[in-house]
């Protein structure tokens, strides 16, 4: 895909869907919406926060009551903002609003969250409806860290990324692509990445996984795709190695000196699992009026950090000290995610000490555990 054929893409999404992407920001990287195709960059650095609450809203409404009278399940807009009137579930049908959404630009571990999206979230009629909704445009095959680190995947790893269209950025001599088809880093990449790039050309390579997206680069009259199958998660050696260790040394040698130590030095702010993008835990909130039988149920974001999370009927807690709560985090990516979804709960970002006030790194805990 050339610089030409990459504006004419953009072009459509703007046109046809409500395009997020990532962009630079008084020098951090979140995503933003974006109106102007011109101004479409592909960003190889993770943005500040995830995709998350594109797939699982930060708050959304499941249903309205009167009476005994229940709406059906309505699935919610992907995106709620403090400023938005809610409607009720018989406006929307009537009047057929259903947003499409297109998250262009998505990196490999951002992706990776989406695909353990899919596995929880799998019988969820919300979830579902919203996801039909996104159209998904990942960016590759490298991704930069805070930190530096640079992530990568290979081509073949594509088939185990959930993504309706996804632009591999690589060099001419390992695309084998046509001097017609290379495009300057300078016309997709954000100034700050171009300098020191050895390449001179790169190339997007682009790769179809399902009909929505086919769809998408038929009705722009592109066809220099290649189509891959999606065949589900896989982790290579050294990764299932891994989750394997951690797992086993969860579950089966648990050390409390290490969670003794780190419940001295959290604040239980919670601000790791806003961060994170595979913390799915949420909350359900029930909201009545006093003087009708009318009301709303909704389903919010929540921490296990948070004092109230683990409160049942008569006060009891099953988490009762900042130290259990910080061992069921790790526990929960570590051991119980796995069993179920044969899959971490981390995908590697590094967003949980990017933000930790006390700067408790992910990192330096996951070599403790697997020392234990």
């Amino acid at each position: 895909m050339n610089q030409k054929e990459f504006q004419k893409f953009v072009s459509y999404l703007v046109e046809n869907y409500k395009v997020y992407s990532p962009q630079e920001e008084e020098g951090q990287t979140i995503i933003k919406e974006l109106s102007d195709a011109k101004e479409a960059a592909l960003i190889k650095k993770l943005p500040f926060y995830a995709w998350k609450k594109f797939f699982v809203p930060e708050e959304e409404t499941l249903f309205e009551y009167e009476n005994e009278q229940l709406t059906p399940p309505l699935p919610p807009p992907p995106i709620q903002t403090g400023n938005q009137v809610a409607c009720n579930f018989f406006e929307i049908k009537k009047r057929g609003i259903r947003e499409k959404v297109a998250l262009l630009g998505i990196n490999v571990l951002d992706l990776r969250a989406v695909l353990l999206y899919d596995l929880v979230f799998a019988s969820d009629p919300y979830y579902q409806a919203r996801r039909e909704n996104i159209l998904i445009i990942g960016f590759g095959p490298e991704v930069e860290l805070a930190d530096g680190i640079i992530r990568k995947i290979e081509e073949r790893d594509l088939a185990h990324l959930p993504f309706d269209i996804f632009l591999y950025h690589c060099h001419p001599e390992r695309s084998g692509a046509e001097t017609k088809d290379l495009v300057t880093s300078a016309e997709i990449l954000p100034p700050h990445q171009v300098r020191g790039q050895n390449d001179k050309k790169a190339f997007l390579k682009v790769f179809v996984a399902t009909q929505k997206g086919k769809k998408v680069l038929d009705e722009i009259g592109y066809k220099n795709y290649e189509k891959i199958e999606f065949i589900g998660h896989k982790y290579d050696d050294f990764l299932e190695c891994k989750m394997n260790l951690r797992r086993d040394k969860m579950k089966n040698h648990h050390n409390p000196k290490i969670w003794e130590k780190l419940g001295k030095i959290c604040l239980e702010c919670g601000k790791c699992t806003i961060a994170c993008p595979t913390c799915f835990c949420f909350r359900i909130d029930d909201s009545s009026s006093l003087k009708t039988d009318c009301g709303t149920r909704q389903r919010c974001w929540d921490s296990c950090f948070y004092q109230e999370f683990s409160e049942i009927t008569g006060a009891h807690k099953f988490l009762n000290n900042t130290a259990q709560r910080i061992h069921f985090w790790y526990f929960h990516k570590f051991a119980r995610i796995p069993d179920e979804y044969k899959m971490m709960g981390c995908v590697g970002c590094n967003r949980c000490h990017q933000v930790c006030p006390v700067g408790i790194d992910i990192k330096e805990v996951l070599e403790k555990i697997e020392k234990s």
